[in-house]
């Protein structure tokens, strides 16, 4: 097996066991160096080695350094690499530089969302087609559909069905949706801001929204605990359908993800 059949073959696995990793490629090199153009090698969140090779090992540290960052970050880094430099540790210099390129692999983002209805179903459509992983945690049953669940959310990589407590979550859940609209829905709020849950939204009225932030100050939740809170949830595109209520949410959420403003492209390049 060739060694780009190995390392994409543990690419792979990484991706079907959903771990994060960096892949780093060197795409320059001047002068002497044991690493060539297009060596690459994979390095997991922890900045170890899994396989492959870029260099010697100054060159495999700051590689490592560059992987442990970009997979916090989730920003592709170049390093340059001066081969001649002793501050890297090199002993006698090889005569050269380099310049390798640091990939982070991220896993998906997980949405999780707890309810039923049109607009779970829509989120559910809209979501998947924004590369999330979600989960859905709804009714075994529903009266207003004969539906079964895997035709409801046929784009859920999981649906769960049996009572589960926020706190019983055992994987990471970046986004939690709350779609119930039930009476308890402030106290599933404060369990998933405890749990430390950085986007927590609950679809709910001004009215409601604000009895919950009362409910979580009196429960000791700080400022900065509630701005977690995103209720009423989304942007305001005066959304009246389930479609268009998905929309809001999920733009609220991508906007979070890639970190930017929610403006109207035209006002950010205005003179």
């Amino acid at each position: 097996m060739s060694k780009n059949k190995l390392f994409l073959k543990e690419a792979l696995k990484l991706e079907n066991n959903e771990k994060p990793y960096a892949i780093a490629t060197v795409i320059n090199v001047k002068g002497s160096s044991s690493g060539k153009v297009g060596d690459k090698a994979i390095f997991d969140e922890k900045g170890y080695r899994i396989i492959g090779y870029v260099g010697g090992g100054c060159i495999e540290n700051r590689a490592s350094d560059a992987a442990i960052e970009t997979l916090i970050n989730g920003i592709p880094k170049i390093i340059e690499i001066d081969l001649d430099s002793e501050t890297i540790g090199m002993g006698i210099p090889c005569g050269g530089s380099m310049s390798v390129l640091v990939e982070p692999q991220m896993n998906d983002p997980v949405i999780l969302i707890r309810g039923e209805g049109s607009i779970v179903e829509s989120l559910c459509t809209m979501a998947k087609m924004l590369n999330f992983k979600l989960i859905i945690h709804t009714s075994r049953s529903h009266i207003h559909t004969s539906k079964s669940n895997e035709e409801l959310y046929p784009n859920a990589d999981k649906i769960i069905t049996e009572g589960l407590k926020v706190e019983d979550i055992d994987e990471k859940i970046n986004y939690f949706i709350l779609a119930t609209h039930h009476g308890n829905d402030d106290k599933i709020a404060l369990d998933a801001i405890r749990k430390g849950i950085a986007y927590v939204g609950v679809i709910a009225s001004q009215k409601k929204a604000n009895l919950i932030k009362e409910y979580l100050l009196g429960n000791n939740v700080s400022d900065s605990e509630l701005k977690n809170l995103h209720s009423p949830i989304g942007l305001d595109l005066n959304a009246t359908t389930p479609e268009q209520i998905a929309l809001s949410i999920l733009s609220e959420i991508v906007m979070l993800e890639n970190r930017a403003t929610g403006k109207q492209m035209k006002h950010l390049f205005e003179i």
